[in-house]
Formats: structure tokens, sequence, C-alpha cells
């Protein structure tokens, strides 16, 4: 069944939440849009009788045929799902049950505007069997129909494979659709009908969301404060299973959720940190570039304000990860006070793959003469329309896009200025003006995070440690709840990351921030604790659950992602069970060692909750003193912290 209700914010704080409302909101829809809720099949009894349903029926309010009245024909109906099949409750008020006229209709409609509907017939006690079928009336194998008629009514239960909605063999995610139930008064043809659309065509039906476009309401879009439709809506195959994943873009937030990635209840997001309402995501897309099947997400930012930016391409993967890995960067373009450069981007077929050719482009109020722009070290630069370069192209080898080609033009000469006298720069060469030192920049880049993310004040906490690996101390802030990282030699000393600490309800609930090497590689990771609440479930007692975590982060290329995280311990008032927290050193790195702790005003007896032997919403489990476990060890693999 799905997640407690008591945890449900605390796992939309890490993005992890299970939630409800709707995503898709297509504007044409009048109906009411429906939840289905991720369960396990063995929850669900099929035996006619609603009973153990984690959502409440909705009422069917529109009468799609006839003057239904309350006696003669009213409904209430839910869905559920799970990886194989898609459940249905209804109860049905109804004078008269009639096997073989009175059904069920589910309709679902896919991206692309592609609808499937399957009928549900009740069957007669004695008479009849329940069963299933096509809308052209051919029997549905693998589906199961059960009935409980009852004064007035029946209730109906359902389960229907997920097969028998072809285009769900790969796409369960941005669907629309709608429950009509259909009521025959004498024989076999339908007198009155009624659902939770007004109609069947596809630009009638309302959403149905799945459990993580849920989450992602309740979560990220609630906290923030989002509203609308996403700027970018895509669906592709992006984690590289069967099933499509939704890649969107709300607000500055890159969100990508699916019905199987991050076990299909979580979702990632992250914030890009532009203003896409401005214009500053020009491009975004997937399409597969390395050839293996899945797509990457490819994306063009400016970064800065709308009147002076840089802008960036770049290509993200998951790779079977949960969390995005850049592939490709190229600096494609820039706007400043005198002017502006494009660089053309091309996508070539390079067999099964695709081959990135980048090109000078055009512009516009910029020459030799007048540019004097510092210069991109942190990937490849700007291809200046009369520099040297006339085209670079990049090929995938398996393991990164490297530099397969590069074409010579003639540069072109710099034009000296009106006055006459002083030579302009030489042509093609970028070279930095004199100016500001190296701390100055940073202060500079420091004031830029405050003025882009409306921040004053001094940070909550502010560290120095090479967290980019590139041998150069960075500096590592908390203001208010965002994580920040800029330094000398971090995005070429002229920018700056931030990643928002969500999942803290408050910027005092973060207490410590340190940076340590735990993974062996040479550069240190940000490790955060800090204590995230919920409300705690009447069996609990009530009140406020205090939760304890400790989250470890690592910097990725530009990008900071979360490597570990664990509960370290749980308090509703003066109760606590703490465990402890221990670092280990094992060879060139460390292993992250969780142990049984202590507890004050808890017994074994008197504790509420259960010693959980698994990760619960992205959070390792806190060791309770009398669970009779040993400390368990976490070692790093590469590309996470594995329990050993």
């Amino acid at each position: 069944m799905r997640r407690p209700s008591h945890l449900a914010h605390l796992l939309a704080a890490f993005g992890l939440a299970a939630g409800a409302l709707s995503l898709t909101s297509p504007a044409a829809a009048e109906g009411t849009a429906l939840r289905a809720s991720l369960v396990e099949a063995k929850s669900l009894k099929l035996d006619g009788l609603i009973k153990e349903w984690p959502d409440g029926l909705v009422n069917l309010p529109h009468a799609v045929k006839g003057k239904p009245g309350k006696a003669d024909l009213e409904a209430r109906a839910t869905l559920a799902y799970d990886g194989t099949s898609v459940f249905v409750a209804v109860d049905v008020t109804d004078d008269a049950l009639r096997g073989g006229g009175d059904h069920i209709a589910l309709v679902l409609g896919f991206p692309g505007g592609a609808v499937h509907e399957v009928l549900l017939y009740p069957g007669e006690p004695g008479k009849s069997a329940a069963s299933a079928k096509t809308k052209e009336g051919k029997t549905l194998a693998g589906a199961k129909v059960i009935e409980a008629p009852q004064k007035g009514g029946y209730t109906l239960e359902a389960s229907i494979p997920w097969s028998a909605f072809p285009p769900a063999a790969t796409t369960r995610v941005g669907l629309r659709g709608a429950i009509f139930v259909r009521d025959a008064d004498t024989g076999t043809a339908v007198d009155a009908a009624v659902g939770t659309a007004p109609s069947a065509a596809y630009e009638g039906l309302p959403p149905i969301s799945i459990e993580s476009e849920q989450a992602l309401a309740e979560g990220l879009l609630k906290q923030k404060g989002v509203r609308g439709a996403p700027k970018y809506n895509l669906i592709a195959d992006v984690a590289g299973d069967a099933l499509k994943e939704r890649v969107l873009v709300y607000d500055r937030y890159l969100v990508v959720l699916g019905p199987t990635f991050r076990k299909g209840s979580e979702y990632y997001w992250n914030d890009l940190g532009v203003d896409v309402a401005s214009g500053m995501l020009p491009s975004f897309e997937t399409r597969d570039v390395t050839g293996d099947g899945q797509a990457e997400i490819i994306l063009r930012k400016r970064v800065g304000a709308t009147s002076k930016n840089r802008e960036v391409l770049q290509v993200l993967q998951f790779a079977g990860s949960d969390v995005p890995s850049v592939l490709f960067q190229h600096e494609t373009g820039i706007v400043t006070d005198k002017g502006a450069v494009e660089n053309e981007v091309r996508f070539d077929a390079d067999g099964a793959k695709v081959a990135i050719t980048i090109l000078p482009g055009k512009a516009k109020g910029l020459n030799a003469s007048n540019y004097s722009e510092p210069r991109e070290t942190s990937y490849d630069p700007l291809l200046l329309p009369w520099g040297p370069i006339a085209s670079q192209s990049y090929k995938w080898n398996g393991k990164a896009f490297v530099k397969s080609a590069e074409e010579k033009q003639a540069a072109s000469p710099a034009v000296a200025s009106a006055g006459g006298g002083a030579k302009a720069p030489d042509a093609g060469v970028q070279k930095a003006p004199s100016g500001p030192s190296a701390s100055e920049v940073l202060d500079r880049v420091h004031a830029l995070y405050k003025k882009d993310r409306n921040v004053s004040g001094k940070p909550r906490f502010d560290l120095a440690a090479d967290v980019g690996g590139d041998g150069q101390v960075e500096r590592v802030l908390v203001h208010e709840r965002d994580l920040v990282v800029f330094g000398k030699g971090f995005k070429g000393g002229t920018g700056y990351s931030f990643l928002s600490l969500s999942q803290f309800a408050q910027p005092g609930d973060i207490t410590d921030v340190t940076a340590k090497d735990v993974t062996g590689d040479g550069k240190a990771e940000i490790i955060v604790k800090g204590t995230m609440h919920a409300n705690a479930s009447p069996e609990a007692g009530g009140g406020t659950v205090d939760r304890e975590v400790m989250v470890v982060y690592q910097v990725s290329g530009e990008t900071l992602r979360r490597v570990f995280s664990a509960e370290t311990a749980r308090a509703i008032g003066k109760k606590r069970v703490a465990g402890n927290v221990r670092f280990v050193q094992s060879g060139k790195g460390v292993e992250i060692e969780l142990g049984p702790g202590k507890a004050t005003e808890w017994t074994q007896a008197s504790y509420p909750f259960q010693q959980e032997n698994a990760a619960s919403g992205g959070l390792e489990p806190l060791l309770l003193p009398w669970g009779g476990m040993s400390p368990v060890r976490y070692r790093w693999t590469g590309s996470g912290f594995t329990r050993q």
C-alpha cells in the first residue's frame, strides 16, 4: 500500500513524497481529475467489497446520457495500479441490476491523443459471471471482475492488465482518463450514464495522476508555490528501463518522474539556477545522443541577467542512476552591454550515435576590436565569428564526448579605434581586461548569488574546502536554506552553484555543515546535519516527530548531488532515540557506520515505531538500541554508498 501519511511531508522535503493533485491540467477538460494510487496487489482483496482502497471514492457528477436520478443511477469510483495491472473500484446506486446491460467503462487517454476503453460488466448471481471486454466486445484475457450486489445497487472491483492498453507498454505518465457508469433499465440498451468527465473524447478527458505525479504536486510545487502548466513537458525514456519518464521544467526547476523511476513514488528535481520565464532557458529537449537507446536531456541555459549573461549547452544523462551526470558542456553564447554572440549548435547523425558540432554563428554589436570578455576555462569556450576556429565537433566514445575535429579559419583583423594610435586586441584572442583581483571576483560572485536569490546578510555557515576536485579551495556557504558553492577554479571563477535544502522547514533546522573526503577521490564532500519535522500519527501519540538526519552531498561537474542520507535520531517532545554515526577509514576512502545508540524516556514497549530494515524516503534507517542489530557500514562504489 501507499506510504504512511504522517511521513508524507518528510518525503516531500527530499523530493520523494507520496501525494495528490494533477499535473497535466488539460485546458479543455472539465471533468474530475483522478488520482491513481501505487499499491501492492496483495493488499487489495478483490471480492467486490470496497474496504482496503487507499484513496476515497470520487463522485461521478456528469450526466453523460439521459437524466439519471439519485435512486436510478448514482456512482462513486477510484483507481489504483501496480507494475502489471490497473485496479478499479466502483460503488453504484441502481434501482435494478441488468446483466449484460449495466456496465462500467474505464477510458484512458495517452500522450499524443490515443484513447482506449475497457468495459466491466457485473454479473447476476446465479445467472451470469462478471466479465471485462474491449469496446469491440472481445473478452480481455487476464482481467478479473467481481461484483457485490446490495440493496439499491452494487459495488464492483476489477483488475485490468496494462496490456489491455497498448500504449501503456512504454507510457504510463501524462495520462488522461475517466470512469463512466452506464445503466440499462430494460434489456441491454443503455438508458442513462454518469461519469467523471462529460465525454470520452481525448480533449474532454481530465488528468489521471500516478503516484510520482501526485508527489510532485504535493511536494516541490506546493512548497515552492509553483502554479500553472510546466514550461517544458516531455515524455522520453531517460532512465533506461522499458517505461518512459516525464521530463518537466516548472518555473526554474527541472523534474524527472516516472512509473518505475525511483520506485515509482519519488521524483528527481534540481534548481536550474536561471529565470526560465524570462527566456533564460531558450532550448530544452530530449534525444538519444549516445546510441544506447536511452534519451539524454539537452538544454541551453543563460546564466546571469537578461541584459548580461553567458549561455552554456549541457547534455545530462541518468545512465541507470537516479541523479543525472553532465556528459558534455560547451559555452555557446554571450550577451554584454555592447552586443551579443550566439553560436550555432548542430546534431549530426554518427551511426546510431549523434555528433555535436559547434559553429561560431552570428555576432551583433561585437567584433574583434570591442570584445574583451574573460575566456571560459572550466569547459570549452564560446567560438567567436572573428576567431581562428570555424567549427568544433565532438563524438561519443562510450565514456565521454571527445573532440573529434576542429576546423580552422582565418581570424578577422581588429579595426583600430576612431581616435587612431592605439592598437585593438589581436584578432581572435580573448583577453581579460585588467580589473579586480581573484578575491574581489569571488566577492562579486557571492553578491551575484545574493542578488539572484534575493538573499541578504551573512551566511549561516561558511567554510573553505576543495569540493570541486581542481586542487583549489572553494567556498561552501549556507544562506537561509541554500547550499552554495563557488571558487577561483569553479565555473571559471565567475559563477556559482546552489541547492535548496528544502527538506528542512526553516533555516534554523540546519544544525551543522562540514566538509570531509568520504569517497577517497581527493576532494571533499559536504556533510549537512539537521532536523526534519512531521505530524505524528494518532498511533504514535500525536504531536510532532523530529527526525535528525545526516546528508552527504558531492559536487559533480557544476551540480550538487546527494550521495548518502540517513536518519540519526528521532524524537517526540522529550522522548528521543539516537543512533551512533562513525566515519571509519578504509583504504583511501571512508566507510560510514551507523550503529544503535540510546533511548531517553522511551522503552522497547513504549516506542511507537518499528525498526526499519531498509531505506525509507531516501533515508537509511535509524538503528534502535533494542532492535538486536549490529552496526551497519556503507561503502563508496563510485556512484553512491551501498550497504555492506
